[in-house]
């Protein structure tokens, strides 16, 4: 790994796709903060210390990541109390956005829009859509352990963000089956808590909730949870 300090408080550490395969980690271990991964981390700041003199100056930091090729990353460490989630968040957001394009709301009112549009529908204006699902989530842990089998990706739209602590991932059947459809909400109760009023829940997500990522998101927390798949390059 290569350190280099950004100044008194911030410090950048790379890591390569090698120094990840020696220690068995992958990009979903940091970005969920597993035991492995705040294991890392102190090392990590361990050997800033050696080789650069980067010292901790209380006790919370900031980190922000920066995917690179050969699945790697730029770790960037910061002693400033108050970034915190919102900064992880946003800069989670922001490497999302520019893979993908396009946010949060556009895809929920595209999808909220089908829904409501689907032809041979018998909704009435008061049902809830059947065609689109919440899955609310405690931890990212928990998210990458659903989204690692990829099941139905390809087949659904998505978006995922974050809300009130929260972790949600919006789910829009598009031409996915309906037992396809069913199986992944059944899937989703080992993980999740799956939101039952989701026209109110649409709408605050919409108003309230932090893009993270905007479309294809089950696919693409599928690639970060498991990038050793094949089918994940």
């Amino acid at each position: 790994m290569l350190y280099r300090r950004v100044d008194e408080d911030t410090i950048q550490c790379i890591v390569t796709g090698e120094d990840m395969d020696e220690r068995g980690l992958t990009l979903g271990d940091i970005l969920s903060r597993s035991d492995r991964a705040e294991g890392f981390l102190r090392e990590l700041i361990q050997e800033a210390h050696e080789e650069i003199g980067y010292e901790l100056r209380g006790p919370s930091i900031s980190m922000q990541i920066t995917p690179i090729q050969d699945d790697g990353m730029i770790i960037t460490i910061t002693n400033e109390a108050g970034l915190g989630i919102r900064s992880f968040l946003e800069h989670m957001r922001d490497v999302m956005e520019a893979i993908m394009g396009g946010s949060m709301n556009e895809l929920l009112e595209e999808i909220g829009s089908e829904s409501e549009d689907g032809a041979g529908s018998s909704r009435t204006d008061e049902s809830e859509p059947e065609d689109i699902r919440i899955f609310e989530f405690d931890s990212m842990e928990n998210v990458f352990k659903f989204a690692e089998d990829g099941f139905a990706a390809d087949q659904v739209k998505s978006a995922f963000g974050f809300a009130d602590e929260k972790y949600y991932l919006v789910v829009h059947k598009n031409r996915c089956s309906w037992k396809n459809f069913n199986k992944l909400s059944a899937k989703a109760f080992d993980y999740a808590n799956v939101c039952p009023d989701v026209k109110a829940k649409l709408v605050y997500l919409s108003e309230h909730g932090e893009e993270i990522i905007a479309k294809g998101a089950l696919r693409k927390l599928k690639k970060i949870a498991d990038p050793s798949n094949p089918s994940n390059k």
